[in-house]
């Protein structure tokens, strides 16, 4: 399933020639309404339209399973065969997993020995409390019987994050597949200290943003507020501390831009880094 979120359609051509030959049924959406949330559902939509189609579906809960990758990323041989493993061995309503980075060029030393680009990786199995669409594999039913479907924050971006935070407060378990490795391809537009300061800004952000969607709690708010402060106080000591090198100077940035997008975020500020594309 191709969701193209281009309002010219620019995409149409290229996928339906590619679905002539393709070992799988490769089915193309058009979302031309703006914004991740439009061309998530329209995707998923078209995915429950093809497999309520399908000879001896369930009328109520057609999908088995949704997965979802960037459509900048590649996937390693195997990939689907581990996410449905993980699933049939853990139980769990969800399975997320790692996207390793991969260059355009030769970065510089400081980017790769503060490992800026590389996200946390766990045991397979693990309970985690949060996902991303950019490698994950959701139970159907999140989408039928729960009925979730994506939303924004207010901002672009983020929406991942709210999905799956009203996930797993319904109840719906979080896991890690570390087998089920994804690539992806970092531009060199990217590979800055500020492009990784402003991105740590935007999450600082967006979790506030999904604290105050899901919890109306003022003490809660407090508490993030408190402790967004601290954060941010705790940078600024890295920072001075760490100015002379490099490695240490973006890391303790980025902490004081989380701790900055943590206490802002409470109050509805947005920062939108989707306005620049990067790459090709």
């Amino acid at each position: 399933m191709v969701a193209d979120n281009d309002p010219e359609a620019s995409a149409r051509a290229m996928v339906e020639a590619r679905a002539d030959g393709f070992p799988h049924a490769l089915v193309y959406t058009h979302a031309p309404r703006p914004g991740i949330p439009a061309a998530r559902n329209a995707a998923l939509r078209a995915s429950l339209s093809w497999a309520r189609a399908q000879p001896g579906a369930d009328p109520e809960h057609p999908l088995d399973a949704v997965c979802v990758v960037d459509d900048d990323e590649w996937v390693v041989p195997g990939w689907l065969r581990e996410l449905l493993g993980t699933r049939a061995a853990t139980g769990a309503d969800v399975v997320t997993a790692t996207v390793e980075p991969v260059f355009v060029g030769t970065p510089p030393a400081w980017a790769v020995a503060g490992r800026f680009y590389e996200r946390d990786r766990y045991p397979t199995g693990t309970s985690l409390d949060y996902a991303r669409t950019s490698n994950v594999l959701v139970d159907g039913r999140v989408f039928t019987a729960d009925g979730l479907r994506f939303a924004s924050v207010g901002m672009p971006g983020g929406s991942d994050t709210f999905f799956f935070e009203r996930a797993r407060l319904r109840g719906r378990r979080i896991v890690w597949c570390d087998e089920a490795v994804a690539y992806e391809e970092v531009p060199a537009e990217r590979v800055s200290a500020r492009w990784l300061v402003l991105r740590q800004y935007r999450y600082g952000l967006v979790r506030s943003a999904v604290l105050r969607a899901t919890v109306p709690s003022r003490a809660r708010h407090v508490r993030r507020a408190l402790a967004g402060a601290g954060t941010a106080a705790w940078g600024l000591a890295r920072l001075v501390v760490g100015v002379a090198d490099p490695v240490r100077r973006v890391a303790a940035a980025r902490v004081v831009a989380s701790g900055v997008g943590l206490v802002l975020g409470l109050v509805g500020v947005t920062y939108d880094d989707y306005r620049e594309v990067h790459g090709r």
